[in-house]
């Protein structure tokens, strides 16, 4: 199982017969081949051959931020702003290492995540919900049977600032869930911000230009899991898309994202770093905020 926690933070903002397993609309929430563990693919899950991934796709080029150098000298501070602009502009998309999170607040949320999907399926479809708007829900691609195919996945999503406002509608299962992921939160709501001031910086607009419209934004946590799947070349875990958000914080359990390159419009693989480093994705409201 991999699991994966993505933070947006938002600038303003049981099974039926092997036969009927063509519609969407014969799997529920709490019901699909995913959570059951199908050994074989069901139809809804399988892609046209022009859509499917490949188990050995090109590696992308992305860059690396240390982000320590924030923190030296004025010459060093230079140099990674203008990196994190060109990496902003070139591919949307770079990784960056020493963000100052320790590795006790990572792993704990990611334990706290894979505990949380190990839970009995009668546990997780308390918060089930099809319903965007609801502050906390769990859920998969199903959307009441309407989706012509369907995605390998499950998700736990919640709002997460302030987190005193949000963090009492958490799951309280696993009973560390809170606490570590709450942790996790708070830190990675820290980083975002001096994100958002280094990216302002780098195109000349200085670090405090939306320091307090990002100060009053909204932080959504959206927890992935993608468990094993029978037919990994037929399936995809999610459908090709740009996240909404001004930035998404990624933090996984193992690789498996795939990025577009614009230099060859080529779906690659993120690579694998090391243990800690975290993914940053420029969200549709900084690349409209910029035009």
């Amino acid at each position: 199982m991999t699991c994966s926690v993505q933070d947006f933070f938002v600038r303003f903002l049981l099974i039926s017969m092997e036969g009927d397993l063509k519609s969407s609309s014969s799997f529920t929430i709490g019901n699909t081949a995913q959570e059951t563990g199908l050994s074989y693919l069901p139809d809804c899950y399988v892609f046209p051959p022009s859509h499917r991934p490949s188990l050995a796709p090109e590696v992308a080029n992305v860059p690396i931020i240390d982000f320590a150098m924030l923190k030296q000298n004025p010459g060093q501070r230079a140099q990674v702003i203008r990196a994190i602009g060109n990496a902003c502009r070139r591919l949307g998309y770079f990784q960056i290492i020493n963000h100052g999170i320790c590795p006790t607040t990572l792993e704990g949320a990611l334990s706290a995540a894979s505990d949380y999907f190990e839970l009995p399926m009668e546990e997780k479809i308390k918060l089930m919900s099809n319903d965007v708007r609801k502050p906390v829900r769990y859920g998969t691609s199903i959307r009441d049977g309407t989706d012509k195919f369907q995605f390998w996945r499950v998700f736990l999503k919640h709002y997460a600032y302030p987190l005193s406002d949000w963090l009492d509608l958490w799951p309280n299962n696993p009973p560390h869930y809170r606490e570590k992921m709450g942790k996790y939160c708070q830190e990675a709501r820290k980083l975002a911000l001096e994100l958002m001031a280094a990216i302002t910086e780098s195109l000349g607009l200085g670090p405090t230009y939306l320091g307090s419209k990002m100060e009053e934004g909204v932080h959504v946590m959206a927890v992935n899991c993608y468990p094993p799947c029978p037919k990994p070349d037929m399936a995809l875990g999610l459908p090709p898309h740009s996240d909404y958000s001004c930035l998404t914080i990624l933090l996984q359990s193992s690789p498996g994202l795939e990025i577009m390159d614009p230099e060859d419009g080529k779906w690659k693989a993120v690579p694998d770093q090391l243990h800690g480093t975290l993914q940053v994705q420029v969200g549709d409201h900084v690349e409209s905020w910029c035009r």
